[in-house]
């Protein structure tokens, strides 16, 4: 499915960083633990993002000015987000999060949102005006534009890029806080760069996998050989590897997914499923379309594929029950998962080797492969990246103290000094530089195997403040060199056979809000989970819900077709 978009992304977003870059800006040493530092002129010259890297208004502000300033007032600070630990205190709870309070000043109130409820919890609270006073939000922008209207999240001043040039500088690496900021009129919403100062590829991709037991594959004679050279898995070879699983008698339901993490092997068929990808694409007839109601858009076609693998058993029957890292934990905790789709990244693959082998005597390495999830013909779909992941947003009822607060502390955190620290720990405890000075991480001189480990939950508040910490895991010096190779190998594959590779972002359709569009909000993991566990002729219920929904959404298409279409 072709598609006609808007605005170039290639013009505010140009990465050049090829594989050979990457290695050397890992600067092993052949221990697999040092690095060089990040966020170096050297990375951004790099990048081939010069301008954006370059482009803050305001004059450069150290992290030892940001430190010098005056904290000495106590600011209480209400935060809410995914991620979040409940049972872990990000105040005094290790030297990692006390460093962080103690400095600042501040006691953190923290709510802990799931995947499952975070859209729904935060909604509740903004209409209300009942924010806390810093929370991560999952951006739309349809709802956005009423929250701008109704003044129902905080507008920064007009000189935040002044008084936060290290925040403004990183908010640079999304091209979505430059456009959303322009179409609104202000500041309101800081859009969280995915990737920022270590590019690996030239082209911004997801890090969604599929692992599979490599050692089952054996048992079941199913031969993956093709797909250990490629790198790369079908949906349908991967609902073949399950059946052969499932055939050899080796474990009762081969595939642990949420619904969500399910249903990205949908994906993996269609630009537009409403998964991880919008549902609404301009097709080469100028004209706007909804993708779960397109025969040519493969969205129904991939639904049946997986609809066919649960009425096969291949899928764990309650799927849809599943929460948080409950299908990882049947993967590399109780064993009987052979497969798995999940975030392929550094700290994932540590994680899953230290787990596999303490509680299923398995060795991740060797009994594990890890793909690239791609279409049948080999192409791994997805849209045009805005090179962000969530976003955050104040309360628009925070006084000026504790806002200042906040943002001086995002200012540090975008500092090299500062994403030193929320990624390697704390200096000359976790890490030191060498004489050459690279980063060499002290975790494993301290009896653990990662900075998580030492620290427990790193993430919500500190390590996904605003840059997030995707980027930095491809040389981090707190992850093995075999999980970095394997990252970077991963990313560069899917960069050279994803689809969106010479498309552009389509920003009309980005920055649209109407009602109609807000009442067309769909929840669409649950409402394919829906389907897919639902009995009689999969054709009969599908088209049924197409025809029902089409209510809501033929409005919608009518209003972009008025405004954008050809």
């Amino acid at each position: 499915m072709k598609k006609k978009l808007g605005k170039s992304l290639a013009a505010m977003l140009t990465v050049t960083m090829l594989a050979g870059s990457l290695t050397a800006c890992g600067g092993d040493t052949g221990d697999g633990q040092t690095s060089e530092t990040p966020v170096s002129d050297e990375a951004q010259e790099t990048s081939g993002n010069e301008e954006a890297a370059d482009s803050s208004s305001g004059g450069e502000v150290t992290a030892e000015e940001i430190l010098a300033r005056d904290f000495s007032e106590k600011i209480d600070i209400s935060f809410a987000g995914v991620q979040c630990d409940d049972t872990l205190d990000y105040n005094q709870g290790n030297e990692y999060y006390s460093w962080w309070t103690d400095t600042f000043n501040v006691e953190w109130d923290v709510t802990s949102l799931t995947f499952a409820n975070w859209v729904e919890r935060m909604n509740v609270w903004i209409n209300a005006d009942d924010l806390p006073d810093w929370s991560v939000w999952n951006f739309t922008p349809g709802d956005a534009a009423s929250y701008v209207d109704q003044a129902l999240v905080k507008r920064m001043p007009d000189d935040w890029r002044e008084k936060y040039p290290n925040l403004a500088k990183a908010s640079e690496w999304s091209p979505a806080n430059a456009y959303y900021e322009e179409l609104y009129g202000g500041m309101y919403f800081f859009f969280r760069p995915v990737m920022a100062n270590n590019f690996p590829a030239d082209i911004v991709t997801n890090h969604i996998s599929a692992f599979l037991r490599t050692d089952w594959a054996e048992q079941a004679d199913y031969d993956l050989s093709k797909n250990m050279e490629s790198g790369t898995i079908s949906i349908s070879e991967f609902l073949a590897y399950c059946q052969a699983v499932k055939d050899a008698g080796i474990t009762e339901y081969p595939w642990y997914n949420t619904s969500a993490y399910a249903l990205f092997l949908m994906d993996r068929a269609t630009d537009c499923s409403g998964i991880g990808q919008t549902v609404y694409y301009k097709g080469d007839d100028g004209q706007y379309h909804w993708g779960p109601g397109e025969e040519s858009s493969g969205v129904k076609e991939g639904l049946r594929q997986i609809k066919e693998a649960y009425d096969n058993g291949l899928l764990y029957p309650e799927f849809y029950t599943l929460q948080g890292e409950d299908d990882l934990g049947h993967f590399i905790a109780s064993g009987d998962a052979a497969a798995v789709i999940c975030n392929g990244m550094a700290s994932y693959f540590d994680r899953c080797d230290r787990e596999m082998q303490e509680n299923l005597g398995v060795d991740f390495w060797e009994d594990v492969g890890v793909f690239v999830l791609t279409d049948d013909n080999g192409a791994a779909h997805e849209v045009p990246a805005t090179n962000f992941w969530a976003c955050n947003i104040i309360s628009p009822n925070v006084d000026d103290e504790t806002l200042e607060r906040i943002l001086s502390i995002w200012d540090y955190g975008c500092t090299e000094e500062g994403q030193l620290r929320i990624r390697c720990g704390i200096p000359e405890v976790d890490w030191k530089f060498d004489e050459s000075g690279n980063v060499v991480s002290l975790i494993e001189e301290q009896g653990f195997a990662t900075l998580e480990e030492k620290y427990t939950s790193l993430y919500p508040i500190t390590g996904n403040m605003f840059i997030l910490s995707d980027d930095y895991s491809f040389i981090s010096p707190v992850f093995t060199q075999q999980a970095k190779d394997k990252v970077a190998e991963l990313y560069l594959k899917r960069a050279e056979i994803v689809s969106s590779r010479g498309e552009e972002v389509d920003w009309d359709l980005n920055g649209y809000s109407s009602q109609a569009l807000n009442l067309a909000t769909v929840t669409y993991a649950d409402e394919y989970a829906n389907i897919i566990t639902r009995e009689g002729d999969f054709d009969t219920n599908y088209d049924q819900w197409v025809a029902d929904r089409m209510q809501m959404i033929q409005p919608v298409l009518d209003e972009l077709n008025e405004a954008f279409g050809e």
